[in-house]
């Protein structure tokens, strides 16, 4: 059993289902590529809110995980990615595929992470000035829930 399973099985021990969509409007959702960067953080302005920053397939991703009331896990996860119409998607996945001089891949991946980071706060303002009760978000970004508590109660055996 590999570890998404494990955990499939232990959430819906307790309850919670994990959302595996086929795809997103745009761009299919791999959730077993590995990140090339990924950064942890915790948000600013959002208590007890935080991020994952992750660039999967030279595209960057951004997980969001916010604390909830309801069901055992407390938690929702929302994963962010950019549009594939929106401009910065394409440059993105050039700068990411790029390859050139020893010194530039010297410093690939600090400047990968510095864009990354950059790209995450535009994302983050894209996702907190949309409407996450009704699954509204602006044009530029796609918002999938991966991880939301089940709000029915649940009976204990």
């Amino acid at each position: 059993m590999n570890i998404h399973e494990q955990i499939d099985s232990f959430l819906a021990e307790l309850g919670v289902a994990m959302e595996r969509p086929q795809e997103l409007s745009s761009q299919p959702y791999e959730g077993d590529s590995m990140p090339e960067i990924s950064i942890f953080q915790a948000s600013r302005d959002h208590y007890g809110v935080f991020y994952r920053l992750d660039i999967i397939n030279q595209m960057p991703e951004l997980r969001i995980m916010m604390p909830v009331e309801q069901g055992e896990v407390k938690m929702n996860i929302y994963l962010v990615r950019l549009n594939q119409r929106f401009p910065l998607a394409a440059s993105f996945a050039s700068v990411s595929a790029y390859e050139g001089s020893e010194s530039y891949e010297q410093g690939r991946e600090s400047a990968l992470q510095h864009l990354l980071y950059a790209t995450a706060e535009m994302m983050k303002h894209l996702f907190w000035s949309g409407d996450l009760t009704q699954m509204r978000f602006p044009g530029e970004i796609e918002v999938l829930p991966l991880l939301v508590q089940d709000e029915r109660p649940r009976r204990r055996k």
